[in-house]
């Protein structure tokens, strides 16, 4: 059973009538919610639309949100996507989906539907798993079994069959407790389609029988719910092929024709696509490519332009061509259907493509193309293994007869062969070895061309600043006499600025070098140091980290010649160095400006 057609057996039944307050929302939601079992869609989206009116006209919000969800799920039936997303949007951001977990809980569930219909799965289960959530606080049983098969549904997806098994065990549990015959068909559906996926053939039949014989007991009740036929039309057509594969045609013949008799019924064109598809593989394994063709051109006419069945319908007649040994016409329509499977991610389609190009090529004595796609049909027979199984024991089953049949068809070749695959991949090795010692050695080169240039700079930037410190030394200074011509509110940023630095130059020297400002003092040689109480101190240095005590007119080049030194002198990573460097620069600027002010001339 497809996606959709799960979504439609198990996701489009929730929205069941709700307990409104007062009379008048009752019928209607009775009239609307009524229509979704018994009418055609169109037909109940009608008249939802006309309740959804008449409840606007009574300004009832919370009965317009109840309607809004059971015309949302129609619009899903019709495919009609963006009419459903806008009522979905209205709905969650109305007032009575503030104030009713219920409401919650059934707009969770349509949005994890959507998810999963548009293969989104991990946000399809991150919503489901919220609506499974509020069903356990409201411990609404119901509610728990349906949530339940949602959560057993979205792990089926993501090929996570362990936890789909115990969440669709969970559901049946709970289905069964309530007693609704439609209910446990679903579930025990679902259950058929996990063990047909994991090959365990005879106990899908034996849950498809038995969702068969739920859905046939709930028909004879009154006021059932019309769309359970639908679930039936798709049991006959998993029972045709679950028992063809179990090598039980005649049951299959059986529920084949049941199949055709019902196949007019179907309303969608990619339902009639899977169902004659199915068909068509039957009447294959059954040899007989006559019956086959007749399907599947049948299928081929209602899947024009979807590439989802296209891939399908080219193996199909491949297969077909196979029977009636046409293998030229069989691999050109191999080779049409192989980048298809691909785009659309179908391994087990691949597998199969590439195990019937090997069947051909072995029966044509082509043995080196044979192992070929031998080799391409086992790996994604591995993946799909892996996804089903989760366990390296099935694969390393798989790859034990892999071998063994690679052994005999090699056994075969012709020695010359053989001894051209070993030269060709011996060159093959050789290359891809001296392409990897190429990108290696480019790799290595560019390292260390990358390192040599970074200690370049930082040479040039540490003799730099040695050269600044030794200028700064040369030279005179002129603070005191420049006092006059500084403004007060100038001095203070000034200063202010210059603390700063030295404070920020000190925290980097300690930093980088585990030691204190007495040490920077002496071995820089910049700032005195004296002795006080026995005790080493640096008064005039303590005093330009404190803007309360820094000189009026301070010397600026003791502050930035301690910068220079920390940077000339320092492991300084390139961070703190850029940092250093840039507040040092800010000075400078400033101290340029201050000094074009004073000139002779100058801005005043």
């Amino acid at each position: 059973m497809t996606l959709h057609k799960l979504l439609l057996s198990s996701l489009t039944l929730f929205f069941v009538p709700l307990i409104p307050t007062q009379a008048n929302e009752e019928t209607a939601l009775k009239t609307c919610a009524s229509s979704l079992k018994s009418k055609e869609v169109s037909t109940a989206v009608t008249i939802c639309k006309q309740q959804l009116k008449a409840s606007y006209a009574q300004d009832n919000t919370e009965q317009n949100v109840r309607i809004m969800l059971q015309l949302a799920s129609l619009y899903s039936q019709q495919g009609k996507k963006a009419e459903r997303g806008n009522l979905l949007g209205q709905i969650r951001n109305s007032q009575p989906f503030e104030r009713h977990s219920d409401i919650q809980y059934d707009w969770y569930r349509a949005m994890g539907a959507d998810y999963l219909h548009d293969e989104n799965f991990q946000k399809a289960e991150d919503y489901f798993r919220t609506a499974y959530n509020i069903a356990q606080q409201l411990s609404d049983i119901n509610k728990k079994s349906r949530s339940a098969n949602d959560m057993g549904l979205v792990h089926f997806k993501q090929k996570d069959y362990k936890a789909a098994l115990l969440f669709y065990k969970e559901s049946l549990e709970l289905k069964e407790t309530i007693g609704n015959q439609y209910y446990i068909g679903t579930t025990l559906n679902n259950l058929g389609l996990l063990n047909r996926h994991l090959k365990d053939y005879s106990q899908s039949i034996h849950y498809y029988e038995q969702a068969l014989e739920s859905f046939l007991e709930y028909t004879e009740q009154e006021h059932f719910d019309q769309r359970v036929f639908n679930n039936i039309y798709h049991l006959y057509e998993d029972l045709a092929v679950t028992y063809s594969l179990a090598g039980r045609s005649d049951k299959g013949d059986i529920y084949t024709q049941k199949v055709i008799n019902t196949i007019t019924k179907k309303l969608r064109n990619n339902e009639k696509v899977r169902a004659l598809k199915n068909l068509a593989i039957i009447h294959i394994e059954q040899k007989d490519a006559d019956g086959a063709e007749t399907f599947i051109e049948q299928a081929a006419e209602y899947a024009t332009g979807n590439n989802k069945y296209l891939a399908e319908i080219d193996y199909i007649k491949a297969s077909i061509a196979h029977l009636r040994h046409q293998h030229d016409q069989a691999k050109v329509l191999l080779q049409q259907a192989t980048p298809l499977a691909k785009n659309n991610d179908n391994n087990l389609l691949l597998e199969q493509i590439f195990y019937l190009q090997y069947t051909m090529a072995l029966a044509d004595g082509r043995l080196t193309d044979a192992i070929d796609a031998q080799s391409q049909s086992y790996r994604y027979k591995e993946l799909n293994l892996k996804k089903q199984y989760q366990s390296d024991l099935q694969v390393i089953q798989e790859q034990i007869k892999k071998e063994q049949v690679e052994r005999q068809l090699v056994t075969e070749k012709l020695k010359s062969q053989e001894q051209k695959n070993q030269i060709q991949s011996l060159s093959n090795t050789v290359l891809i070895i001296s392409l990897i010692l190429i990108i290696v050695a480019f790799s290595a080169s560019f390292v260390i061309y990358r390192k040599a240039k970074e200690k370049q700079r930082l040479v040039e930037s540490i003799q730099s600043h040695k050269e600044k410190v030794l200028l700064l030394e040369s030279e005179h200074d002129q603070e005191t006499g420049d006092a006059s011509a500084e403004r007060e509110d100038d001095n203070l940023g000034f200063r202010q600025l210059l603390v700063e630095l030295l404070i920020e130059t000190l925290a980097l020297w300690e930093k980088t070098t585990q030691s204190d400002r007495i040490e920077l003092a002496e071995k820089s040689g910049i700032w005195k140091v004296s002795i006080d109480d026995g005790r080493l101190r640096t008064r005039s240095l303590d005093k330009y980290i404190d803007i309360n005590k820094i000189p009026q007119h301070p010397r600026w080049r003791n502050v930035v010649k301690t910068s220079h030194y920390v940077l000339a002198e320092c492991p300084l990573d390139s961070d703190d160095r850029n940092a250093l460097e840039k507040k040092l620069e800010k000075v400078m600027q400033l101290v340029k400006m201050r000094s074009i002010k004073k000139a002779p001339g100058g801005i005043s």
